[in-house]
């Protein structure tokens, strides 16, 4: 997913003042314009939004946003690849960030309660996203199969080669604590895309 930022008044201004923004909630978005400098016009509830886009985006796209994370000053969308399944919101309200010892925080933001998220093969997910105090925001993506452990972090660009250098290392801890194989990937975030009226 592609993440952009929304200022959070103007979002719920466009769409209506009595719209609960909840992470994982989708929108539907159309590509309106994009210029050469690759900034365009996003139109969502008929109401234009200027916005700085990624340039596989083209003019007259229709985009299925969803929401990732909620703030009182902004709200983060991500553009959903139609490969993806839509993200399910595990919980009504937002999960709580818990502060960690030395600094940061840690919030689930996605899991298979219920078994919601599981398939019928015995795979079940769980997302987290840890704040890290020095490497910035981490996003991990665990996937327990049967048989193997498979850990995606999505990382701040800054954070990428020290962490992609430790991801074999962590990749061989995982494997001792789950007694199965498990492998790490690295992936640097895409910065956020801004939207502006």
């Amino acid at each position: 997913m592609q993440p952009l930022a929304v200022d959070a008044s103007l979002l719920r201004a466009v769409l209506a003042t009595d719209l609960q923004l909840t992470v994982g909630r989708a929108l539907m978005a159309r590509v309106a314009a994009i210029t050469a400098e690759g900034r365009g016009t996003l139109s969502i509830a008929g109401m234009p939004l200027d916005a700085e886009l990624p340039a596989t985006v083209q003019a007259g796209d229709e985009l299925r946003l969803i929401v990732r994370e909620v703030t009182p000053d902004k709200v983060v969308l991500a553009i959903q690849d139609d490969a993806q399944p839509p993200p399910a919101a595990f919980a009504q309200a937002e999960a709580p960030r818990v502060p960690l010892p030395n600094g940061g925080s840690l919030q689930v933001t996605e899991r298979d309660a219920g078994g919601q998220l599981a398939t019928g093969d015995g795979t079940h997910t769980l997302t987290l996203k840890y704040d890290a105090p020095t490497l910035g925001p981490i996003e991990m993506r665990f996937t327990l199969t049967p048989g193997a452990l498979n850990l995606a972090l999505e990382v701040a660009p800054s954070a990428y080669p020290a962490l992609d250098d430790q991801a074999p290392q962590l990749a061989s801890s995982l494997t001792s604590a789950a007694e199965r194989p498990s492998r790490v990937t690295v992936t640097p975030r895409r910065e956020p895309l801004e939207v502006f009226a």
